[in-house]
């Protein structure tokens, strides 16, 4: 505890205190001392006992606490700018929210230490020890962690970009969504991290880091109140193998600039092609490209889209999934429909949107050209390895533009008909009723209007020619008929 004269003397005020100390050869003790709220701006507590003191929203801005053993000392919401705090011991303290902006944290333990949202922009942490620290969503911008120990340190939303991370141990560290832009990991350890959308630029140093394997995403769960993480997704995902020398590097510049969306009910690509245009149309016109479709071990499905270097990741990948799941609700909501029937299509859509990944049916979309569902008409086609398996299989790449021609006639035949077959494989004994209503909840009106526009034009049987199987014939016409006498 601390010591009553200790304590009588700082309440003297600081010029005193710090008077105090240049003639006094004693270690101030204020270990556990309520210090909460203190003007201590300037203060001497160099070597200072300060084991568990309430130090929450004190000013300590300026101060020197070089060799103060702040063990379990609460900082909550504390100013530290500009102080000096070489060698200083916060091993287990809360620091939540704490000020050190401009502070010298120099060889400083912050072991298991509450960093989350503190403010370290351009503080010095040259070979600090951050073990094990909470520094999620904190603000390590432009500050230097030269040779710094990170290893299970929790970064995650964590802003590191310009900052020096050369030679620093990352070993087991989460970096959920870091923002990484023009920071420095030259000859950093990587081994056992997890990476999970972190954001990095082609100005990210990642030359000769040392990584045997990584991963890709962290579950969360609770055990004893307590919330651990598993990782998943391990890099390369064979367990008895490691990264080559330099292989950790090329991997990640292949996928800079990307942003992974992750599908884990089967996906629906009309809904993700409408998504992307509306994402790029809020980018005022900013080309987006799918890199890489990627069907995981676990059932995911990942779409992996390269969007611009400036691009916020993050809010990226939320307005996406804003614009598809009010899609996917839209879809649904047209069904109109109730009971057992609601029931009976929800199914049909899930066992549809979970074909469509695999490979048989991303391959059947690309052939049939199911429009306006899967419409990546006009699209650029070229070449991409596995971006994240190195040997992976050649797969293609589009570049998505809005579809801007009109619907023909032949377009909307096979529409049906592909439609019809989907449903033929998952309920083969479907009555025309419900084959006619799942066309139709999975057709936007949209399409029927332009689909309408060219019938009439060419009369009703025009549909006839263009239907190939006759089995679907008596079904699609009534479909199409129904839209006509909807429009009449």
């Amino acid at each position: 505890m601390a010591k009553k004269r200790h304590l009588t003397q700082l309440k003297k005020g600081v010029v005193s205190w710090n008077q105090w100390r240049k003639n006094s050869n004693s270690v101030p003790d204020l270990s556990h001392a309520d210090l909460q709220g203190l003007k201590l701006r300037e203060i001497d507590f160099a070597g200072v006992n300060l084991q568990g003191a309430n130090l929450r929203e004190a000013d300590l801005s300026y101060s020197d606490l070089s060799y103060a053993d702040l063990t379990e000392a609460d900082l909550t919401k504390a100013d530290l700018a500009h102080s000096v705090c070489i060698l200083a011991n916060f091993s287990h303290a809360n620091l939540h929210e704490a000020n050190f902006i401009l502070a010298d944290l120099s060889e400083a333990n912050f072991f298991e230490a509450d960093l989350s949202r503190a403010s370290l922009q351009s503080s010095q942490l040259f070979m600090a020890n951050l073990a094990s620290a909470q520094l999620d969503q904190a603000h390590l911008s432009e500050a230097n962690l030269f040779m710094s120990i990170l290893a299970k340190a929790d970064l995650s939303g964590a802003s590191l970009s310009y900052s020096n991370l050369s030679r620093s141990d990352l070993t087991g560290a989460i970096l959920i969504a870091t923002e990484a832009l023009a920071t420095d990991f030259t000859e950093s350890i990587f081994t056992e991290a997890c990476l999970q959308d972190w954001n990095i630029n082609s100005e990210t140093k990642l030359e000769k880091v040392e990584c045997d394997y990584v991963y890709l995403r962290v579950e969360w769960y609770e055990e004893d109140e307590e919330i651990k993480g598993n990782f998943f997704e391990r890099r390369p995902s064979n367990p008895s193998q490691k990264f080559a020398p330099g292989e950790f590097t090329k991997l990640f510049h292949k996928v800079l600039n990307t942003v992974d969306l992750i599908f884990r009910n089967g996906i629906d690509w009309q809904a993700l092609v409408v998504s992307l245009e509306k994402l790029r149309i809020e980018a005022e016109g900013v080309e987006l490209t799918i890199q890489a479709i990627e069907n995981k071990d676990d059932g995911a499905f990942v779409v992996r889209v390269r969007v611009p270097p400036e691009a916020n990741k993050a809010e990226v990948e939320k307005f996406f999934r804003q614009k598809y799941e009010q899609l996917l609700k839209a879809k649904e909501d047209r069904l109109n429909i109730q009971g057992e029937q609601l029931d009976f299509f929800r199914q049909q859509i899930k066992i549809e949107r979970q074909n469509n990944t695999n490979l048989l049916g991303v391959i059947q979309v690309m052939a049939e050209n199911q429009t306006p569902k899967y419409d990546m008409r006009g699209s650029n086609f070229g070449n991409f390895a596995d971006a994240v398996q190195s040997g992976g299989k050649q797969q293609n790449v589009q570049h998505i533009y809005a579809s801007e021609s009109r619907q023909s006639i032949a377009e909307a035949a096979q529409e049906i008909q592909a439609l019809l077959k989907q449903l033929e494989a998952t309920n083969p004994h479907a009555t025309e009723d419900q084959q006619m209503a799942y066309v139709n909840s999975a057709i936007p009106p949209t399409f029927k209007q332009r689909v309408v526009t060219a019938l009439k034009e060419g009369g009703e049987a025009a549909i006839d020619e263009f239907l190939l199987e006759n089995k679907y014939l008596k079904i699609g016409k009534a479909v199409v008929k129904g839209w006509l006498q909807a429009n009449s």
